[in-house]
């Protein structure tokens, strides 16, 4: 049972060591330290993997976006080149003018044969002249028109122009300040193209006014972009966007554009002459795979603080363990009664300095256990010798007692009066305990004693009371605080004057403190003796009341009231001494 306790002890005391505590921080702090590196180095590693494929992909977009870029602008200055053109506008004009048969002249034949010849060789110098599948240049109302197809198609030449007229777009296309993009829609020239077309409209004034002469009308294939972003190469889970103006968002893939929204997480690049806009969406299955492989590594490096932090553990384990073990088994052998010194826990370091504390402090209970004993056995020798003066006290009483019947019958006053006052006195003395006692019972045995001292020196001395206010006379001082001062106003004070003497003592309160004072006409003391009898230096023990002592009663009252109560002295030599007691007002009813 006994072992099982000791082992349920030790238990509590390793929870609660300080050894545990300080595995437990070296633990925790590694720990929290791995923690806190490999989050700081997994958020920047995973910010700088972010901002390096937002980068990679901003300048892969812008590349696609300049190319496209140049493409379209190939195409708007080949545009703004036929509206200007003199030769086409010209013929435009003709063309509008002529009327019926008119328009089949062998001038106007010849004049539009010159403009579609020379239109054609335009379009032959081309960069883009594979991304056009049509070119048509129209009077106003389509009715008559030139047109160039770089590819066969089947469609009827005739109605090509005013099928175009009739279209929703015709006039919001043409009547635009600028180039204005719709999007990718079908194309109605060619019914069974599989792809879609890009169209462009624009108006085309006379060359001697401001006045709307024709039109032109370029079909773009999708190819335009279609081409550039099909030789990007992008991961599995990436996408190609391309915002064609007002006309929307299409999304690329392998050959097809479809209409979407564009995603939030996309990086784009805004065409800064066309209003177009090149989108890409970064793939999350690349960043996944290479924030695993940083994973791996902060997790290696997670794990080598984590090691390194239980090494630490275990290094201080090794170097606070033992030492705090052998404090803890030389603490047992003391609280077994070993005190003997153990000179192997003095070590150089700190707990060294406990172990030599904790050897000085066995050698000293050792010495207190001595000193224990030799005070037990001191006391069992006092309380032997109280036990056998324990009848002292009855045979003094009764002898008094005797004395003072004896005096009472041959006539002698004095000594009956003297033998009463001694034994009340010494019976107070014996008997009562109280530490406390009222003023009034005070004054009592104060006349007592001085009833002694009057027969003692034939009355030459007279002792005289002053109360100010009679209730205070149950208020509480220490027991026997008179008796010395007034011996000391006799043996110290009247007697060296060598004449009649008096002694007052005057009772009153002052600032919520209770005051006796005892003042006496004699040769009075100068400060270094006062400054000797309130030290005690000054005492002579030949007497039972001076064993008590001025000093001693200046103790009591400060032991019993605190120290801004007892015995202040006040005297000029040759004059007087007044001895000033003060207590708190704590009246008998208020103690009870």
């Amino acid at each position: 049972m006994d072992q099982e306790n000791k082992q349920e002890k030790k238990k509590k005391t390793f929870v609660h060591s300080i050894r545990t505590y300080v595995l437990l921080w070296a633990v925790g702090f590694a720990t929290a330290l791995a923690l806190l590196v490999s989050g700081i180095s997994y958020g920047l590693t995973q910010k700088y993997l972010k901002q390096t494929q937002r980068q990679t992909a901003i300048n892969s977009v812008q590349l696609l976006g300049s190319e496209i870029g140049a493409d379209l602008d190939d195409v708007i200055k080949l545009a703004n080149w036929i509206c200007l053109d003199h030769t086409i506008s010209d013929c435009l004009r003709q063309m509008g003018q002529a009327k019926g048969a008119d328009r089949s002249a062998d001038s106007l034949r010849t004049q539009s044969v010159e403009a579609w010849n020379h239109l054609s060789a335009e379009l032959n110098a081309s960069s883009i002249r594979s991304l056009l599948r049509r070119v048509i240049v129209s009077v106003p109302d389509g009715s008559s028109f030139l047109q160039i197809i770089p590819v066969y198609d089947s469609v009827n030449l005739k109605q090509g122009a005013r099928l175009l007229t009739e279209q929703g777009y015709f006039s919001q296309l043409l009547t635009a300040r600028d180039f204005t993009w719709i999007g990718l829609t079908e194309c109605i020239l060619s019914p069974f193209y599989p792809k879609k077309i890009i169209p462009v409209f624009r108006p085309i004034q006379s060359s001697t006014s401001t006045q709307v002469v024709g039109w032109v009308y370029l079909e773009i294939s999708q190819d335009l972009a279609g081409r550039r972003l099909e030789n990007y190469t992008i991961a599995e889970d990436e996408s190609l966007y391309l915002t064609i103006g007002e006309g929307g968002t299409y999304r690329y893939e392998k050959g097809e554009f479809t209409k979407e929204e564009l995603p939030r997480e996309v990086v784009s690049y805004q065409l800064p002459s066309c209003g177009w806009q090149v989108s890409l969406l970064p793939s999350r299955l690349e960043l996944r795979e290479r924030s695993r492989y940083d994973l791996l590594m902060i997790s290696v490096i997670f794990f080598a603080i984590l090691m390194a932090g239980a090494w630490m553990a275990h290094s201080l384990r090794r170097v606070i363990t033992r030492p705090v073990t052998a404090l803890l088994e030389k603490l047992d052998r003391i609280g077994q009664g070993d005190f003997s010194a153990d000179p192997s826990i003095e070590w150089d370091n700190e707990l060294g300095e406990i172990g030599r504390g904790i050897n000085h402090l066995s050698e000293n209970v050792s010495a207190l256990m001595e000193k224990k004993v030799q005070d037990e056995k001191t006391r069992q020798e006092l309380e032997y010798r109280v036990l056998q003066s324990q009848i002292n006290p009855h045979f003094m009483y009764n002898t008094l007692n005797t004395i003072k019947w004896m005096a009472t019958i041959q006539g002698a006053e004095g000594i009956a009066d003297m033998s009463t006052a001694l034994s009340r006195l010494l019976k107070n003395v014996s008997k009562e305990t109280a530490g406390l006692i009222p003023v009034r019972k005070e004054f009592s045995l104060l006349d007592d004693y001085f009833t002694i001292m009057k027969y003692r020196y034939g009355g030459t001395i007279s002792l005289e009371y002053e109360i100010e206010d009679p209730d205070l006379l149950c208020c509480l001082v220490n027991r026997f605080c008179l008796q010395p001062i007034v011996e000391n106003a006799i043996f110290h004070g009247i007697e060296p004057k060598g004449g009649a003497g008096t002694i007052l003592v005057h009772l009153y309160q002052k600032e919520r403190m209770l005051m006796l004072e005892v003042k006496d006409n004699g040769v009075g003391m100068d400060e270094a003796t006062i400054h000797r009898v309130l030290a005690g230096s000054a005492e002579d023990p030949n007497d039972f009341f001076r064993q008590l002592g001025i000093a001693n009663v200046d103790q009591r009252i400060r032991h019993s009231f605190g120290d801004a109560y007892g015995i202040v002295i006040e005297s000029e030599p040759g004059n007087y001494t007044m001895m000033r007691l003060r207590f708190p007002v704590i009246r008998e009813a208020e103690a009870l």
